[in-house]
This record gives C-alpha cells, sequence and structure tokens, in this order.
C-alpha cells in the first residue's frame, strides 16, 4: 500500500505546475512589464501570490501593488508538511529559489514572464528581492 507521502508532489514541482497552467490559461497585454510574486502568512500558513504591473521603479516598491494582472489561479500554497518547522525567512530564501530556478529555466523563455522588465519576490510590507530586471 502507497504512503501518502508518496502521492504527494514536491514543492518545486507544484510551483513549476502552477507557473506552466498560468502560462497556458492567461494572456497579458504588452503593457505588464513586472511581475511580483508575492508573499504573504495567513492562518493556514504561508502562501504566494502572483500579480503583473504596468509600472515598475527599482527604489520604490510601491509598484508591487498594482494589480493591473492577477491570474485566475492567483495563489500557490506550499503546503502544511513543507512549512513544518520553518520561519518567514526560509520561506523567503526558498521561494526566491523557485522564482529564480523557474527565470532560468526552457519554459521561462516562451512564457508570459519573458518579456517582463522585472521580475520580483517578497512578502507584502517587506522589501522585494529583484530576480530579473532590464
Amino acid at each position: 500500500m502507497m504512503s501518502y507521502l508518496h502521492k504527494v508532489k514536491p514543492v518545486d514541482q507544484r510551483f513549476h505546475e502552477w507557473v506552466d497552467n498560468i502560462n497556458e490559461t492567461e494572456r497579458i497585454d504588452k503593457s505588464i512589464i513586472a511581475f511580483n510574486f508575492g508573499l504573504f502568512e495567513s492562518e493556514e500558513g504561508f502562501t504566494m501570490y502572483l500579480n503583473g504591473s504596468k509600472t515598475f521603479g527599482k527604489d520604490d516598491d510601491d509598484w508591487a501593488t498594482n494589480r493591473n494582472f492577477e491570474p485566475k489561479q492567483k495563489y500557490f500554497s506550499f503546503g502544511n508538511e513543507f512549512l513544518k518547522d520553518k520561519d518567514w525567512q526560509d520561506i523567503l530564501k526558498y521561494a526566491e529559489c523557485l522564482v529564480q530556478y523557474y527565470v532560468k529555466s526552457e519554459d521561462f523563455k516562451t512564457s508570459i514572464f519573458a518579456q517582463a522588465i522585472a521580475i520580483t519576490v517578497g512578502f507584502d510590507h517587506g522589501e522585494l528581492t529583484i530576480i530579473k530586471s532590464q
């Protein structure tokens, strides 16, 4: 009998599937120039979300609050098993790695994100980490 843990996909695989699904189902216009993979903590744990903006400011993170683009599947849950014994710094570092890995992947080159001038990761009300910037 297969245990429950063997049925659970790793977080990085689920993240890649989430982003791939957004690429397959969403269309953006050329005015969306920046994307933020935002993070927040709720009672259910840490969650990531995606939004796009028509503006970007390297020295002013307020652009990331623009919601000029929001995919239908806006939220990504890390899952309770993954979140055990992790604090917000662990989640931020892991989220940065997930997005960096995706930006370096072959799938990124044909994604809705490929033409963006900026892609960032960060917690709401915190500093954003720039993953890609032109």
